[in-house]
C-alpha cells in the first residue's frame, strides 16, 4: 500500500527552484506556503534585501522580524520609502529602531522620502533611530533625514564607500571620518564643505551632485572646488534644476574640464529652461533675437571651442530647453535652446565637432526628448549614431 506521507524534495532541489529568476518576491512567498523546506530557501532569499515602502508596510515588516529575529540576520540590503514623520507615532519608531538593531548583517541601507505623500524631502528629524547600531554599512542613501543631523551616525560607520544624501544646504560632514569614501552623491553645498582641507578623504571617484536655482556665483564656487578631487576623481555627473540663472552649459563644461582635466566620464543635465546669456556672445545674441524676432535662442554652435580633457571616454550632455514658446514643424514645444541640435544633421555635426576636439573621447550622448548616442571607433575613425531608450541614471558609478 503506497505511503500516504506527502513527497518532500530535498534542499538542493528547493534551493535551486527559488534561485530560477524567473520567480518574482511573490512567487517566493507563495513557496513558503509549501513545505518547510521551501520555506526555509524562500526566506533565505526574500530577507537577503527588502524594500518596504508606507506606515503599514513598514509596520508589518518591524513586527515580522521581531518575531522571526533570525530572518534579520540575513538582511544585507534594507530600503524604507518613510512617510512623513507626522504620519508615524512614537510606537512605529521604535519599531524601526528595534528592526535595525537586528539587522547585525546590513550593508547597504536606504532611509528615502516617500514622495507619493508630496512632502518636503529630508525635512524628517528622527535621527536617533539610526543611532547605536552594530551594522557597518557599505552604502548609505538618505532623502528622508535633514542631512545636518546625521553626523554622529556618519562618524561611526568609517566602513561606508558609497553615500548618497539629499536636500539643498550643507551636510556638516566635515568632521565625519569616511576614509572608505569613494561615491559620492550629494546638494552641491557639501562639495564645497568636503573641499576643505581639514576634511579625511580625497579619495573620491566618483560624484555626483546637484544645482538647484543656482547663480553664476555659486556654480563657480562649487566648480572651483573640485580641484581638491583632481588627483582620484574619474566619473563626475552634475544635475542643475530649476530656474534661469547659472553659467551657459557650454562655460560650466570648459570650468569642470579645467579643474578636473584627466576626468573620464563627464555628464551634465540641464533641466532648466534658459535664455541667451549678451554678455558671453554679444553679437550672436543680437543676431538671434533679429532673426527670431525676440525669441532667446542659440544660433551658434555647439561647443565650438576645444576643452582641456586629456583622458575623457565618455560625455552625457543635456541641454537646456528654450525658455520661450517654441515649436518645431511637428509642433514640439520643449526644444533645444541650442537650434543646431534640434535636427538630426545638426546634432550629427555637433557630434563630428566634439570628437574632433577631443581625441580619446569614444561615446557622446545628446539628450533631448530622445537619447542620441555617437560611439566612435578609435582606430578606424568611424562614428556610429544609435537612439537608446533611456539614459542609465546610474551610468556614472560604472567608471573604473
Amino acid at each position: 500500500m503506497p505511503s500516504s506521507s506527502p513527497f518532500t524534495f530535498p534542499q538542493e532541489i528547493c534551493g535551486i527552484i527559488c534561485q530560477d529568476p524567473v520567480l518574482g518576491r511573490d512567487d517566493l512567498h507563495a513557496l513558503c506556503l509549501v513545505s518547510r523546506t521551501f520555506r526555509d530557501e524562500a526566506e533565505r532569499l526574500l530577507y537577503v534585501a527588502a524594500r518596504v515602502r508606507g506606515a503599514l508596510k513598514i509596520k508589518s515588516f518591524c513586527v515580522s522580524l521581531a518575531r522571526r529575529p533570525h530572518r534579520a540576520l540575513r538582511m544585507h540590503k534594507l530600503m524604507l520609502w518613510m512617510p512623513p514623520q507626522m504620519d508615524l507615532e512614537a510606537d512605529d519608531l521604535s519599531r524601526i529602531m528595534n528592526t535595525l538593531h537586528l539587522c547585525l548583517n546590513l550593508t547597504d541601507l536606504h532611509i528615502l522620502e516617500d514622495a507619493s505623500h508630496g512632502s518636503k524631502a529630508g525635512d524628517a528629524v528622527q535621527w536617533w533611530i539610526l543611532d547605536g547600531h552594530e551594522f557597518k554599512l557599505k552604502r548609505f542613501v538618505n532623502t528622508y533625514f535633514q542631512s545636518h543631523m546625521l553626523v554622529k551616525f556618519l562618524r561611526g560607520q568609517p566602513t561606508i564607500e558609497m553615500l548618497a544624501i539629499g536636500g539643498r544646504g550643507g551636510a556638516g560632514i566635515r568632521g565625519s571620518l569616511l576614509p572608505m569614501l569613494r561615491d559620492l552623491d550629494c546638494p552641491a553645498a557639501v562639495v564645497q564643505e568636503l573641499s576643505t582641507p581639514s576634511w579625511y578623504s580625497s579619495n573620491l571617484e566618483r560624484l555626483q551632485f546637484e544645482l538647484v536655482q543656482s547663480t553664476d556665483a555659486e556654480e563657480l564656487a562649487t566648480v572651483v572646488a573640485l580641484s581638491r578631487f583632481k588627483d582620484n576623481l574619474k566619473s563626475l555627473s552634475i544635475m542643475r534644476r530649476e530656474g534661469q540663472g547659472g553659467l551657459d552649459i557650454m562655460v560650466l563644461t570648459a570650468c569642470v574640464a579645467q579643474q578636473l582635466p584627466d576626468i573620464k566620464y563627464l555628464r551634465i543635465m540641464d533641466y532648466t529652461a534658459r535664455v541667451s546669456f549678451a554678455y558671453f556672445f554679444p553679437f550672436q545674441y543680437y543676431v538671434t533675437m533679429l532673426l527670431l524676432h525676440q525669441r532667446e535662442t542659440y544660433h551658434l554652435p555647439f561647443f565650438p571651442f576645444s576643452m582641456n580633457l586629456a583622458k575623457i571616454q565618455t560625455l552625457v550632455v543635456r541641454p537646456p530647453t528654450s525658455a520661450l514658446d517654441d515649436h518645431d514643424e511637428h509642433g514640439d514645444a520643449n526644444l533645444s535652446s541650442y537650434i543646431e541640435l534640434r535636427t538630426a544633421a545638426g546634432r550629427r555635426t555637433a557630434a563630428e565637432r566634439i570628437m574632433t576636439s577631443l581625441s580619446t573621447l569614444t561615446r557622446l550622448v545628446l539628450v533631448d526628448k530622445k537619447v542620441h548616442e555617437y560611439a566612435r571607433n578609435l582606430e578606424t575613425g568611424t562614428i556610429v549614431h544609435h537612439l537608446l531608450p533611456a539614459l542609465d541614471v546610474h551610468d556614472w558609478l560604472l567608471v573604473h
